[in-house]
């Protein structure tokens, strides 16, 4: 306005320059600028009156969207919603808006982790923007912007052996056939894989950026636990970890419990981008690698697209010891130490190793523009102790082994496969059936058992609503670790365990269970989203597997079982 004013101005200014003296140009003037400052405050007038209305319908709006921040923005406006097929009515019909809410929200839609296992748990992603507009399922605390994710759900199991396990199968615990378990089903309903997820994320500095994350589900059991009246299983720590960010030089931080590095990744190599089965099965499928522990994560990523990365994972160790040792012989007096029994805040109903060291794993992935890969290497470190009468000697053994991944898309956003190996020694504990570690041999030593793991997977979406899925996987002690010494038979795998009484109920002489060879399993299945809208999403799963155990072959020959488990799944994920 003043610049308007002063551009009508001047020429009046010029003209009287030249009629200096002029007092009937001077009045004329005058009264001009009257008028005009006379036309301003009227125009003064008029936009505060705006502004007052602008504020007020604002404030409004701003109290419709707190009371109800996922309704549609035509219905706040007071306008008709429409989806894709018109008006409310005729929306109510469709995918997109079964709530029948309108296209037009207030709030962006939310985001999940860029994976398949994080579009079926809501888990939120790994690639998050902090000056976003808000999601749903978002909060803003001043500069920390918190993220919710998680889902309910309400499953059903049903296995041709028992096993009396809930959600999670006991793939190592199917039982033989001389157990009567073996020869009754079991059917479960649990709520217990429900899971509850945050992540509180924000900036450091203008450079560095920290989340901290937060997974928890009610697959802990209590010393009271039990499912006959109250069912009070209580909730665990399955993630919580910190991480620094510094995304223009490529170096992310993590400190805390996690997926292990030597988990297969979907793509990248950064937390919650981990390729996890899609299975309703907890226990995932044999073959498939992986732990939650607790860890310290240093990766790197090179390129503006971060196309390449390596990583180092110093983890938590816990080895997995079986077979039968000398110190067992009441006739050698001497004892063997490798596991100690909880105390304080461990679990005294369960063992914990005496390793030396952490585990070690380094991966390098590569993400060149077609599929995504990955090169991995693990090296851990046993330790037990033979004693005897006044003396003791430690035997340490150094294990590990290498593998790696990939992920291919053969038809774009219909189709993938994946694949993902480990084969080495002393690397029962990754794999999903919780094969041993290692076994004993002469004086006692600490002997590392030579495995390999192998799953292979198919899975996409041939419909927009309903996703298939298919896994084969298996893991295998490669070779017996095993020997005999006058009368004793020790090691694992040994010939001469007695395997004869396997397919006889009731037999007590089958050694089967503490020498299994492989564990191999095919399965499949489906999620069908069945509603979807500014409320949550609604899926509905279903899931069939065969599982092969095999043991090592003994005196009375090669004790096999086996087992059909079906799973059925309905999750509501409120903030996806």
């Amino acid at each position: 306005m003043t610049v308007t004013l002063l551009s009508y101005i001047s020429p009046v200014l010029t003209s009287s320059a030249h009629a200096a003296g002029s007092s009937d140009a001077i009045a004329m003037m005058e009264k001009q600028i009257h008028a005009m400052q006379a036309q301003l405050d009227v125009m003064k007038k008029k936009q505060a009156a705006e502004n007052r209305r602008v504020r007020a319908e604002l404030a409004r709006q701003r109290e419709l969207i707190e009371a109800d921040p996922y309704a549609s923005r035509a219905r706040l406006l007071g306008q008709p919603a429409t989806g894709p097929y018109g008006t409310v009515p005729q929306a109510r019909n469709s995918h997109d808006d079964v709530f029948g809410l309108g296209d037009n929200a207030i709030l962006s839609p939310s985001r999940t982790a860029s994976t398949p296992y994080g579009e079926l748990t809501a888990i939120p992603p790994a690639h998050p923007d902090l000056y976003s507009p808000m999601r749903r399922g978002q909060l803003q605390i001043g500069g920390v912007r918190l993220t919710l994710g998680g889902y309910l759900e309400a499953a059903g199991v049903w296995r041709s052996r028992n096993s009396a396990a809930d959600i999670a199968s006991a793939y190592n615990g199917i039982p033989w056939h001389n157990q009567p378990a073996s020869h009754m089903s079991e059917f479960h309903q649990t709520e217990r894989q429900s899971r509850l997820a945050l992540l509180a994320e924000g900036m450091l500095t203008r450079k560095l950026e920290a989340d901290a994350y937060v997974e928890t589900d009610f697959q802990g059991s209590g010393s009271s636990s039990n499912s006959r009246q109250s069912n009070s299983y209580v909730p665990r720590a399955r993630v919580v970890y910190g991480e620094l960010k510094d995304r223009d030089d490529g170096w992310y931080l993590l400190g805390g419990q996690s997926w292990s590095l030597i988990t297969l990744f979907n793509k990248g190599m950064l937390a919650r981008d981990e390729q996890t089965p899609m299975v309703i099965e907890a226990q995932y499928v044999p073959g498939f690698n992986w732990t939650r522990n607790a860890q310290f994560r240093a990766v790197k990523t090179f390129g503006r697209e971060e196309r390449y990365a390596t990583g180092l994972s110093i983890e938590n160790p816990s080895a997995v010891p079986a077979g039968v040792s000398p110190c067992s012989s009441t006739s050698n007096h001497c004892i063997t130490t490798d596991r100690l029994t909880g105390t304080n805040v461990n679990n005294p109903s369960t063992y914990y190793t005496t390793d030396p060291a952490p585990d070690l794993v380094a991966k390098i992935a590569a993400d060149p523009g077609w599929g995504h890969y990955e090169v991995t290497g693990v090296m851990r470190f046993f330790r037990d102790r033979t004693s005897t009468p006044g003396e003791g000697t430690n035997h340490t053994r150094i294990a590990g082994g290498g593998g790696g991944g990939m992920v291919l898309p053969l038809i774009d956003r219909k189709l993938y496969f994946q694949a993902s190996g480990l084969v080495g020694t002393g690397l029962g504990r990754y794999g999903t059936t919780n094969m041993p570690d290692y076994t004993y041999g002469r004086n006692n030593a600490v002997t590392p058992l030579p495995e390999a793991n192998l799953l292979i997977g198919l899975y996409g979406n041939p419909l927009k609503n309903l996703k298939l899925y298919s896994y084969a996987g298996a893991e295998t002690v490669l070779s017996r670790r095993a020997f005999d010494e006058g009368s004793g038979h020790y090691g694992y795998g040994n010939r001469n365990f007695d395997m004869r009484g396997c397919s006889t109920e009731l037999a007590t002489n089958c050694a089967a269970s503490g020498n299994i060879r492989t564990v191999a399993q095919a399965t499949g299945g489906f999620w069908y989203t069945a509603a979807k809208g500014d409320y949550g999403t609604l899926l509905v799963g279903g899931q069939y597997s065969h599982t092969h155990v095999q043991a090592f072959s003994g005196i009375g020959g090669k004790p096999k079982s086996d087992a059909d488990m079906v799973l059925m799944s309905f999750r509501y994920q409120p903030f996806n």
